[in-house]
């Protein structure tokens, strides 16, 4: 199954995951899911590393415009196995990845990665695992039709099983 991996790019927002996005990267790999991001640092960088670490078969970046990334101050993270350049800005590249992924799990993030779930939900129909804690677990409690459509979770595992 390819699974997206979303959140939060900012390291230091990401550290509040470590555990959690660790697990997950294990989980991923064990289990012989595709792992897919935007390619980034923080969660992603965070996921990743686990992933590797715990020989994940194949991880995919989608990285939006390099000018797009410079103007926030996002740099790459860990080498993928296949790289998707989209030449895009982050909104477009976000729905691409949402497209061309099976399930969603979503740690730690703020308003970008809100959208990258609304779009998942909405007009993608994909199941979504949100790890209840920080910001964005608050944000998806506020919006009823994500509250009843987003799985929340503290348990890493459970999001992962959520999606098949």
């Amino acid at each position: 199954m390819k699974i997206l991996v979303i959140g939060t790019w900012k390291k230091e927002k990401a550290k509040e995951c470590w555990e959690e996005a660790n697990k997950l990267g294990e989980l991923l790999a064990k289990n012989n899911h595709i792992l897919v991001s935007g390619g980034g640092t923080g969660i992603s960088e965070l996921v990743v590393n686990s992933y590797k670490k715990n020989k994940g078969k194949k991880y995919i970046a989608y990285f939006p415009s390099k000018e797009e990334m410079e103007k926030v101050g996002e740099e790459k993270g860990p080498e993928p196995d296949k790289i998707v350049e989209t030449n895009v800005d982050y909104p477009e590249r976000n729905i691409i990845m949402v497209k061309n992924c099976e399930g969603i799990i979503a740690l730690h993030g703020g308003l970008g990665t809100l959208t990258e779930i609304i779009h998942a939900v909405k007009d993608y129909n994909k199941k979504v695992s949100v790890i209840d804690k920080g910001e964005l677990a608050s944000l998806i409690k506020l919006i009823p039709e994500l509250k009843e459509k987003v799985f929340l979770t503290s348990n890493v595992k459970e999001a992962l099983n959520n999606l098949k």
